[in-house]
């Protein structure tokens, strides 16, 4: 390992994308919070999702349209930007990008395996990191491969709508929520062992592992489309020199928010699998590109980086942020903790997010004046870069 090779200086970073990610972690935490609270399928079957009434149901609305399938969808676009970033800089000062890559992915795959069994399965980070594997392939592509892969593959995620509703598809449901009972009865009353137990041996789809490899199959094929389209971004510069591409972010900011919404929308008022997968496929990855192009437009002004400013300090810790978040929510809703699930309701779920994010900006802000980096990135930096970062800041 060359010894020069190091991470990104402070002074380097662009400013909107820690806005970006800061973003991201607020609305990942908005549309987490019905699953922290209601396990990995919302169910109103079987689940008290509305005590109180309109409210409830007005504040799950909120989340559908402008939450779920958008701000995983940002942080998978700002992972590729990253990856593509770094292979810039490495290969820039002649140094071997494929061992720092390998060996960064192969950590954040470590992490993403413990943080999905041991604190909550709705890790992504392992997808990532199996994702990010077969990134390194793509990565080879000039500039116009990687925006035709990540068209093609969002594409092709995008064809799922078509997707016919038959008897399998019932069967399909039937399991999920004989699934999701159980999981609702071991999550609410269970131990840290007995949930635990549960995440490894529970099988949503009863296919055993050719179930397991579905999911993550699927859930690849679309992130993979977010990491190319973000590597191309971040080839083209176009953060770099935002007035430059000024009239470019604009369009593309109209055709995301005029295309984006209404396919989230329609979902609200039919609750079939086509309309669903409209949401998730198509909705998602394009409100995602509209919040990603407020931020950089928001960003040139003085103002826009005043009321922005705060998501820099979460976004500038956003493993540990994001970790956190889930060791801080599973302890609040299930059995073993405070034991919440299933019992507050949607929209108190959303104020206590508001709330708990707020403590992050001002811990984040605070731990930022006497450190440089967050504690996991710290760790993380660690075994990349196989040398100790520094972590306090000189006085």
């Amino acid at each position: 390992m060359n010894l020069h090779s190091r991470p990104l200086k402070e002074g380097d970073r662009i400013i909107a994308l820690d806005m970006m990610r800061g973003l991201a972690l607020l609305g990942i935490l908005l549309a987490n919070s019905l699953h922290f609270q209601y396990g990995l399928f919302v169910l109103p079957e079987i689940h008290h999702l509305y005590p109180l009434g309109m409210i409830d149901k007005i504040a799950e609305g909120l989340i559908l349209v402008f939450a779920q399938a958008s701000f995983y969808t940002l942080f998978s676009f700002l992972f590729g930007y990253g990856m593509a970033y770094l292979k810039e800089r490495l290969e820039q000062r002649t140094l071997r990008f494929g061992v720092v890559y390998f060996r960064r992915t192969f950590l954040l795959l470590i992490v993403g395996y413990l943080h999905g069994l041991f604190i909550w399965d709705g890790d992504i980070l392992f997808v990532y990191a199996l994702t990010a594997f077969l990134l390194y392939f793509f990565l080879k592509l000039k500039e116009r491969g990687l925006l035709i892969w990540s068209f093609l593959l969002l594409f092709l995620m995008a064809l799922s709508i078509a997707t016919p509703e038959d008897e399998s598809t019932s069967i399909v449901d039937e399991q999920l929520l004989q699934y999701s009972i159980e999981e609702n009865e071991v999550l609410s009353s269970g131990s840290y062992s007995e949930v635990v137990f549960f995440r490894l041996y529970a099988d949503p789809l009863g296919l055993g592992i050719v179930g397991d490899i579905i999911i993550n199959a699927t859930a690849m094929v679309s992130v993979l489309g977010m990491f190319l389209l973000g590597a191309f971004v971040a080839r083209k510069k176009w953060l770099l020199d935002v007035p430059k591409h000024r009239r470019l972010i604009l369009r593309i900011w109209w055709i995301t928010m005029l295309f984006g919404f209404p396919c989230k929308i329609a979902y609200l008022f039919i609750d079939t699998n086509a309309y669903e997968m409209l949401h998730t496929m198509v909705g998602g990855p394009l409100v995602a590109m509209f919040y990603a192009s407020s931020i950089v437009l928001l960003a040139t002004s003085e103002r826009g980086q005043r009321w922005l400013k705060p998501l820099t300090y979460v976004g500038r810790l956003s493993l540990s942020n994001y970790l956190l978040q889930s060791l801080v929510f599973t302890t609040l809703f299930y059995g073993y903790g405070v034991g919440l699930f299933s019992n507050i309701g949607v929209f108190t779920g959303v104020l206590l997010v508001l709330v708990f994010f707020t403590l992050q900006v001002i811990a984040s802000k605070w731990w930022l004046r006497l450190f440089q980096i967050g504690p996991f990135e710290w760790l993380w930096r660690a075994g990349t870069y196989l040398y100790l970062p520094k972590l306090l800041r000189k006085k």
